[in-house]
């Protein structure tokens, strides 16, 4: 079995510190913003679990649960949890929803007191949008970086196989 490259663990935990870095501001934001102290508690949660996940990736070298929990980190909460369901159900469908004008739908995915239809603040809405960009990013880039590398000519570079 092939060892994983070192530069996947680096890619993912450079774009899920972006990630954090999205949701953060998008939650302090909107927590400020709309009088919400439960967005300021959710930033404060999300800063905890970054320590968690930054702890995993930097024992990761060296112990296998380090680097199953960073996995774990990476993919379910910060990919799954934070990108798809808050950046995507929350923010990203709503805005397309709404720019549609399919109101009736909206009425049914979203309760009218819930956080998606509080503002058509742009920065609010936008920044929770962008958490859906940075966590497909996050999930797709290191496959990316794990493949070898190529020449200039798009080629693999050749190997020396020892026989002359």
């Amino acid at each position: 079995m092939e060892r994983m490259s070192a530069d996947r663990p680096r890619t993912a935990i450079t774009w899920t510190a972006v990630l954090f870095l999205v949701t953060f501001v998008h939650h302090v934001y909107g927590g400020l913003r709309f009088d919400s102290p439960e967005r300021i508690v959710l930033a404060v949660v999300f800063s905890a679990v970054f320590a968690v996940t930054y702890l995993a990736f930097r024992l990761g070298s060296t112990t296998r649960w380090a680097r199953a929990t960073f996995w774990f980190l990476v993919y379910a909460f910060w990919v799954a949890a934070v990108g798809l369901f808050e950046g995507g159900f929350n923010h990203a469908l709503f805005a397309v929803l709404r720019l549609l004008d399919a109101q009736a739908l909206v009425n049914d995915l979203y309760p009218v007191t819930g956080d998606a239809r509080i503002s058509d603040d742009l920065l609010f809405q936008g920044t929770g949008v962008l958490t859906l960009v940075a966590a497909v990013v996050l999930a797709v880039a290191p496959a990316w970086s794990s493949r070898r590398p190529t020449g200039a000519d798009g080629r693999r570079p050749a190997t020396d196989t020892g026989a002359r």
